[in-house]
């Protein structure tokens, strides 16, 4: 009677499964849920504006006020708010002399507050030569307090023809 019982609730088992059709994909390792990755690429969206601005203020305020926060530029390392705003101000463009736009980001959730955002980057430069382009890529640690989110450290890189460097073409 025992084994009955057994292969009854096999078969319910089953049967329920195959009405409930088939399971959702999961989502794949790192992974942003749809809400977390809109919002963060909402915030970088506006990160880039305000670069392409010439209000260094506008971008500051996107950045956490920790000690820890960094950004890393052309090699050279910077840390503090105080230090970053200092550079932002040596750093900042006219309006008309460059325009920053980022490609397809990728978005990693760091824990419930904090996620990474790595994304190839183009800077348009308008030059006495006329317009160039420098291609590169920007990576973002994000952290969200008090519900907005916050850059805590940037890192941007930029590619160069290797003949800039004395190697082969």
């Amino acid at each position: 009677m025992r084994a009955l019982s057994v292969t009854r609730s096999i078969v319910s088992v089953a049967v329920l499964a195959f009405l409930a059709g088939p399971a959702a994909p999961a989502a794949a390792p790192g992974a942003s849920p749809p809400a977390l990755r809109a919002e963060v690429e909402a915030f970088v969206a506006g990160y880039i504006d305000a670069h392409n601005g010439t209000d260094r203020g506008a971008v500051m305020e996107m950045f956490c006020r920790q000690p820890e926060v960094s950004w890393v530029e052309m090699g050279a390392i910077i840390r503090g708010w105080e230090s970053i705003r200092a550079g932002a101000g040596v750093l900042a463009g006219e309006l008309g002399t460059h325009r920053v736009s980022l490609g397809a980001m990728d978005v990693s959730p760091l824990g419930p507050d904090h996620a990474l955002v790595v994304a190839p980057l183009m800077i348009e430069l308008a030059t006495v030569n006329g317009d160039a382009q420098i291609r590169g890529a920007m990576t973002l640690v994000l952290e969200k307090a008090s519900g907005r989110w916050r850059v805590l450290h940037e890192h941007v890189s930029l590619q160069f023809p290797i003949g800039d460097f004395g190697g082969e073409g």
